[in-house]
């Protein structure tokens, strides 16, 4: 016999013990029903239900439980990953932003032509062909320089 088909046979009982409950007559027969509901073992099966019932009912409320303290777990590791995330970002962009001074500098020093001595103003001669004045050179950018650009770019100072 199913669960189901027993279910009914107990339900068809308890109506014919309700029906005859007003029937002063008909004690007997309740008497029989009754017994008949005890002998057939559907009241201990009742009784069986109904606690496994609750203790699958605890189990739910357990596994409830156990599901809400993952879902904080794993929602407070996600923000945890996201701030790493964000902090890393933010590192990559200041790294980036160093990156970018230390090339410029290096571009600066690479640049050949600020070694050079730059003609400002070229010898005079006069107009028997003597020098009167000697060619004015300015000084290299790098000498004017004097290593700033590279100390700036590492301390961190933008131009």
């Amino acid at each position: 016999m199913t669960d189901k088909e027993r279910l009914e046979e107990i339900i068809e009982h308890v109506k014919k013990i309700e029906s005859i409950l007003y029937d002063k007559w008909q004690r007997q027969e309740l008497t029989n029903l009754i017994e008949s509901l005890y002998y057939a073992g559907h009241v201990d099966w009742l009784i069986e239900q109904a606690k496994e019932k609750i203790q699958l009912e605890e189990r739910v409320e357990e596994l409830e439980q156990e599901k809400a303290e993952k879902v904080e777990y794993w929602r407070k590791q996600h923000r945890k990953r996201c701030n790493e995330l964000e902090d890393a970002y933010f590192r990559i962009q200041l790294i980036e932003i160093q990156n970018q001074r230390y090339r410029e500098a290096l571009e600066f020093y690479a640049d050949q032509t600020i070694y050079k001595e730059e003609l400002i103003n070229e010898a005079s001669y006069d107009a028997d062909g003597v020098c009167i004045s000697n060619d004015e050179y300015a000084p290299p950018v790098v000498y004017l320089d004097g290593g700033e650009k590279a100390r700036k770019a590492l301390e961190g100072k933008e131009k």
